[in-house]
């Protein structure tokens, strides 16, 4: 399903309005995601797996929810509302950093939320995640064969968010 999403320049400014399929699709245009990312009192953090119909990693093993920022939306309100479409539960969050991340495909801001998970019930959307677990730090570097570029970038990123949250 496609969305409008704001289209925003290097200093992410509001410039005007995109399509996800285009911002998905053209490194030249930048719009802003979240990613979520949930530690219980164990520092182990709440990774879902992609959905294995995803177009996307299908399958993949990632930060507990994450999206697009919607045209005109805050992104303190997209984070809680990826979490609860994506996880079935909300938390307070604590926004971390805000990071301009480019590929090949696709340039956007990430906007990086963290938050405490207190034994809420998890009821994960299948659309979107195949499966979830609480995972340790030590543990994660075992979760990904041969990841190509964009994997790593990302699984640099996710050990980033773990060790100076």
């Amino acid at each position: 399903m496609d969305e409008l999403l704001d289209l925003v320049n290097e200093k992410d400014e509001v410039i005007g309005e995109v399509w996800k399929s285009k911002a998905n699709s053209d490194p030249n245009v930048i719009h802003r995601e979240i990613s979520v990312y949930i530690f219980d009192n164990e520092n182990r953090m709440l990774m879902g797996q992609r959905s294995f119909s995803k177009l996307v990693y299908p399958g993949v093993w990632g930060e507990s929810a994450a999206g697009h920022i919607g045209k005109g939306e805050e992104p303190e309100v997209a984070a809680h509302r990826e979490l609860k479409e994506e996880m079935g539960f909300d938390t307070e969050l604590k926004f971390l950093k805000k990071v301009l991340t480019k590929f090949s495909n696709e340039t956007h801001f990430t906007y990086c939320y963290v938050g405490l998970y207190k034994g809420e019930k998890i009821v994960f959307q299948k659309e979107e995640v195949e499966e979830v677990r609480f995972t340790k730090r030590d543990e994660f570097d075992g979760l990904y064969d041969n990841p190509d570029d964009f994997l790593k970038q990302g699984i640099e990123f996710v050990k980033d968010i773990w060790d100076t949250k």
